[in-house]
């Protein structure tokens, strides 16, 4: 048997810090939203090699190994293989990857979420969804969003979550320069920075706001946005890669009604009224010149 899944990305329309727990992990308040950017995972049974199942994986991202460790792809199946033992096979995985790595874009997150729901098609009733839910939770803080996907309020580490009216169809434009942006420095030196968790008044507005909704216009909430969205890591992420700047301001030339960066970077998104706009910006002379410096750049939309 074989299944063949695409594997969303997803940018922060706002990410903001709240706090910490007691064993260091950062509390978030966060609007997730996945967009047309995607991996593409085939899952297949094979017929058992050894006495017990495994997990084969390959891919045509050199970087990625069969370690569960280091790879969320491997990490979610083996989670999964013991609800199928007694099915007598192993399982094949193979990724064709698109979403570029270090980006805040959600890549091997949304990969894990799509193996675990691959697996549950493959395999119908062998988990719940609470079994599910758990096995997302314990591979890492986006991949239980990437479960359902759409416009989600992620709350704690990502783990409490609230759907919201869907913001589709709304056209994008997301560049990334060659650096990437280590996650686990990005916070750190936001850590340094010192700054005071978001208030309550600060989440209330935020949540109200996203609530509000225009019939057909999918625009409205992102006109609000210009106001009150924000990403907190944003500023720490640039001292580390600067150049990051540059592809906001050709965002904002071109007329995003919105542009920042997502999750911890260094991906970076704009939100637009019309496709057109994105059509102009990806002519330009100054886009050209971005691409010959190794910036990847892809047209999207909200999904």
């Amino acid at each position: 048997m074989k299944i063949v899944k695409q594997a969303p990305a997803k940018v922060n329309l706002f990410l903001r810090m709240d706090g910490k727990r007691e064993d260091g992990y950062h509390l978030l308040y966060s609007v997730m939203q996945t967009v047309s950017v995607y991996d593409t995972i085939e899952v297949e049974t094979l017929e058992k090699e050894n006495a017990e199942p495994r997990v084969r994986f390959s891919s045509n991202c050199r970087f990625l190994t069969n370690d569960p460790k280091k790879n969320t792809i491997v990490k979610a199946a083996s989670l999964f293989l013991p609800y199928i033992e007694e099915e007598n096979c192993d399982i094949s995985i193979f990724l064709d990857k698109k979403i570029p790595s270090q980006a805040g874009l959600g890549g091997g997150s949304s990969d894990a979420a799509t193996v675990l729901l691959a697996l549950n098609e493959l395999f119908p009733g062998r988990v719940s969804k609470e079994e599910l839910e758990n096995m997302a939770v314990n591979i890492g803080a986006d991949v239980p969003f990437f479960l359902e996907g759409g416009t989600v309020l992620c709350q704690g580490i990502g783990e409490i979550r609230t759907s919201l009216p869907p913001m589709r169809g709304i056209p994008m434009l997301l560049l990334k320069p060659a650096e990437g942006v280590s996650t686990p420095r990005c916070y750190a030196k936001f850590d340094e920075m010192g700054r005071p968790p978001m208030s309550e008044n600060e989440k209330t507005e935020l949540y109200q706001a996203m609530l509000e909704e225009r019939e057909n216009d999918p625009l409205f909430r992102a006109r609000r946005g210009q106001e009150l969205w924000k990403n907190d890591l944003q500023e720490p992420a640039m001292t580390d890669v600067p150049v990051m700047q540059e592809g906001l301001a050709l965002l904002s030339r071109g007329g995003a009604l919105f542009s920042a960066m997502s999750g911890s970077g260094s991906a970076l998104f704009g939100l637009f009224e019309k496709e057109e706009m994105i059509d102009r910006i990806l002519s330009s002379k100054e886009l050209h010149d971005l691409i010959r410096q190794g910036w990847w750049v892809q047209k999207a939309g909200t999904v």
